[in-house]
């Protein structure tokens, strides 16, 4: 039973959580205009890295959680990064994780900010993600299966997601990144949202393939709302750096009518994701164009059994200032050299989806590095 002290005791930290949300983002700022973020980006070096997952984690909460933190792993795939020439990477977040210990939370990720800086490798940020699975916890995590990507988790979980009344701990997890990094060099770009109407990712296994039609109807209603609102919270900090959120249809359908107009109206600078040949990119920035003339990241690519390959993308990336962020890196639990389930057919056999190096950190194919290596080293 709930004593009157406990109901004090637990109103003063509600107050006290409030009053450091209110310090810390109180000088909101409007989206950029155009010309506010080509006048951001002229200021930048070019950044080009990885969507990075190190190869001990299996998903998010593996990544993040203080029982199998990796620091020293990280530091290695990092020192490998920057010789392979890469000066950036995405990195998703964990609201699980921030939530059971926002201290311990914060710790870790600030570790992982002086390691990348250490590199001088930029850290691109991910809050929440519709990929992967809806069944999310902390503690032990997934074993891999033969697989891709078999322990990607949704975050936030669809019964957060769905539930507004919730949404208070994802307002606090943007709002104490954001506020304290705010006019950090370390962090790049606020990639709040991935992929928000994406709602039953098929190239996941499992993905959310049981949901009602109403039920995903409910969800991309909510995702559009969060999109809205994440980036109120976000912009409430007054961040230095740009914020995005990523499109990722480009053909028609409600993704493209619905949600990548408010994505674009969102987000200082424009981000968008491909796993098609170089003519896919040009004809998705073609489209871009018709709407904003914002600098342009790439935040998703890289799928060679696909057609999309380094050689010429990374050159078109960088011959056009385009922020290019390939997925993957050190082969580890992710398993995403293994194609997509949709793929996964006997002549792509043996050919890698995903991922630059093997674990032992000799890559898949050498050809390829030192291609990537000559690019980024112009």
């Amino acid at each position: 039973m709930m004593t009157r002290k406990n109901t004090l005791i637990t109103k003063i930290i509600a107050l006290a959580v409030s009053l450091f949300l209110f310090s810390t983002c109180v000088f909101a700022r409007e989206v950029w205009t155009d010309e506010q973020a080509k006048q951001w980006i002229a200021k930048q070096k070019y950044r080009a890295g990885v969507n990075y997952i190190p190869s001990y984690a299996v998903n998010q909460i593996e990544l993040w959680q203080k029982e199998t933190f990796d620091i020293k792993t990280i530091d290695r795939e990092f020192a490998l990064m920057r010789a392979t020439g890469f000066n950036a990477v995405r990195v998703f977040l964990s609201d699980l994780v921030f939530e059971s210990n926002p201290d311990g939370f914060m710790e870790r990720f600030e570790e992982f900010l002086k390691t990348a800086d250490k590199y001088g490798i930029g850290t691109m940020v991910v809050f929440f993600t519709n990929g992967g699975t809806d069944d999310a916890k902390l503690g032990k995590q997934v074993v891999p299966s033969q697989s891709h990507n078999p322990g990607w988790k949704k975050q936030p979980s669809y019964s957060i997601l769905g539930d507004k009344s919730k949404w208070g701990i994802l307002e606090k997890f943007v709002k104490t990144v954001v506020g304290k990094y705010a006019k950090d060099p370390r962090v790049i770009c606020w990639d709040i949202f991935n992929e928000p109407g994406n709602i039953k990712s098929l190239h996941i296994v499992g993905g959310a393939k049981n949901l009602s039609d109403d039920r995903i109807k409910h969800l991309k209603r909510c995702s559009l709302d969060l999109i809205r609102e994440s980036a109120e919270w976000a912009r409430s900090c007054d961040p230095q750096q740009p914020v995005t959120f990523g499109l990722y249809k480009y053909k028609g359908g409600e993704e493209e009518k619905i949600f990548n107009p408010l994505q674009i109206s969102q987000s200082d600078v424009i981000s968008y994701h491909t796993y098609a040949p170089l003519i896919d990119h040009m004809r998705i920035i073609k489209k871009i164009r018709k709407h904003t003339s914002k600098p342009i990241m790439c935040t998703e690519w890289m799928g060679r059994i696909r057609g999309s390959t380094f050689n010429p993308i990374l050159s078109f990336h960088k011959n056009n200032n385009i922020w290019s962020f390939p997925f993957g890196f050190v082969a580890g639990k992710t398993q995403t050299w293994r194609p997509w389930p949709n793929d996964d057919t006997p002549e792509m056999q043996g050919i890698w989806f995903h991922d630059i190096y093997k674990s032992d950190h000799t890559p898949y194919c050498p050809e390829e590095v030192e291609y990537i290596k000559r690019i980024l080293g112009k």
